[in-house]
């Protein structure tokens, strides 16, 4: 059995990310630098073999994954909910700082939990394993959501992950390897 070739992309940026805020599960939109971005990921996810993009269905990964299958001839994105952010409840909306003056363990009232996360991201890749049967395939996401998945699929940390960046992976005879993380255009 071939193996399948996912690119997790990063949306683009946003003005909450432009101003520290915690988005999470709010559907704020790309600005100007965002969609700038999504078309510099176009441009190093390269127009050949893609076979499919996903997305979360918030706007600022929808649009960041139309703008990429636009650019790359994929049409468009199917989403599914299982890559959606991770929820920061009483502490979206504000700054880092502010969240982490009001609660300083990094534990927000109404957070989804990192073992939630991690265990929606790796039910993602494996369910896109199991229906793309070895297409390579582009997803959207957003930053929580890659770093705790590829956390767990790594023997170290994730390191943050950059707005627009592509980071690859490989599923091959039942398991994921990472390959590259952070890729941007230079």
């Amino acid at each position: 059995m071939s193996g399948t070739a996912v690119a997790l992309v990063r949306h683009g940026r946003t003005d909450w990310n432009r101003t520290d805020r915690l988005q999470g599960s709010s559907d704020v939109p790309l600005d100007d630098v965002g969609r700038q971005q999504a078309r510099s990921a176009a441009r190093v996810l390269g127009a050949d073999g893609w076979g499919a993009i996903l997305a979360s269905p918030l706007r600022r990964a929808a649009d960041t994954a139309a703008i990429i299958g636009l650019e790359l001839g994929l049409g468009r994105a199917e989403t599914s909910e299982l890559l959606v952010e991770r929820t920061y409840g009483l502490a979206e909306g504000l700054t880092r700082e502010q969240a982490l003056r009001a609660w300083p363990d990094g534990v927000f009232p109404g957070q989804e939990s990192t073992e939630s996360l991690t265990a929606r991201g790796l039910s993602a890749l494996d369910a896109i394993a199991r229906t793309q049967r070895g297409e390579p395939v582009i997803v959207v996401a957003h930053g929580a959501l890659i770093r705790a998945t590829l956390t767990a699929l790594m023997p170290a940390p994730a390191p943050r992950i950059l707005n627009g960046s592509v980071t690859t992976l490989a599923h091959t005879e039942g398991r994921w390897a990472v390959r590259e993380i952070n890729l941007v255009e230079a």
